[in-house]
Formats: C-alpha cells, sequence, structure tokens
C-alpha cells in the first residue's frame, strides 16, 4: 500500500492508510527516535515491576498490564527496527475532524490503560 492511500472499510468513516509516525500521537515530538526508546523501556520495567509486585491480584489489572506490555513492546520493535511506528488505521467521525492514524498495538495500550483507569478507581479493595 503506498503512503496515505486510502483503502475504505466503511465508506467515510474507516479505512486503511500508510502512515510512518516518528512522533508520538499526533506526530508530536517527531524524530526523537532515541527519546521514545528510552521512555519506552523504562516504561516496560515499570510495568513488569507493577505484574509482578503490585497490581498482580486481580484479573483485570493483569489484562490491562498485558495489554500495556505487548502494545508498548510491538511500537518499540517498529521504533528499533523501522526507525518509525508503522499506523494504518483512520476513523474519520466528522467532515470536520478527522482522529489520528493508529495500530494495533496503540488500541492495546489504550484499552490497558483504560482497564487499568477502571480497576484503580472502582476496586472496592483498594480503600480508594
Amino acid at each position: 500500500m503506498s503512503l496515505f492511500k486510502k483503502v475504505f472499510i466503511i465508506k467515510d468513516y474507516l479505512y486503511l492508510t500508510f502512515v510512518k509516525n516518528r512522533g508520538a500521537a499526533f506526530g508530536i515530538l517527531s524524530g526523537q527516535r532515541s527519546f521514545f526508546i528510552l521512555v519506552t523501556i523504562l516504561f516496560l520495567i515499570f510495568i513488569v515491576y507493577l505484574y509482578r509486585k503490585e497490581l498482580s491480584d486481580t484479573l483485570s489489572a493483569r489484562i490491562a498490564l498485558i495489554f500495556l506490555l505487548g502494545g508498548s513492546t510491538a511500537n518499540l520493535i517498529d521504533r528499533i527496527m523501522l526507525h518509525y511506528v508503522t499506523d494504518f488505521i483512520a476513523f474519520d467521525l466528522f467532515d470536520f475532524y478527522q482522529l489520528p492514524v493508529i495500530n494495533i498495538a496503540d488500541i492495546f495500550i489504550f484499552f490497558g490503560v483504560l482497564i487499568l483507569i477502571y480497576q484503580l478507581i472502582f476496586s472496592a479493595d483498594r480503600g480508594v
């Protein structure tokens, strides 16, 4: 697939495209590859620590941490091997607003964070 070509899955709303993302979300800090690699490695160490010591007591927390670990590792591999993250899923929800192009790893990270937030807020045994 060529760069920026759109292959529609749901006409006008969901399509596949090919974007080389050299930054973070929305392409911010583009070209800071070494910084992102370092931050991701530190994040992965933190996630492994949380999994082994702090948040492995419930299934939902374990799932959230596994999602974060998997998604972050996938994006890290792209950054190391390709020097960019391959994004390819795009949504156009409104005529005036286009969401950023994402990939499967980003979806895993999003849902990992969402599940973890839910777990931390609504966990009865945490004494919040």
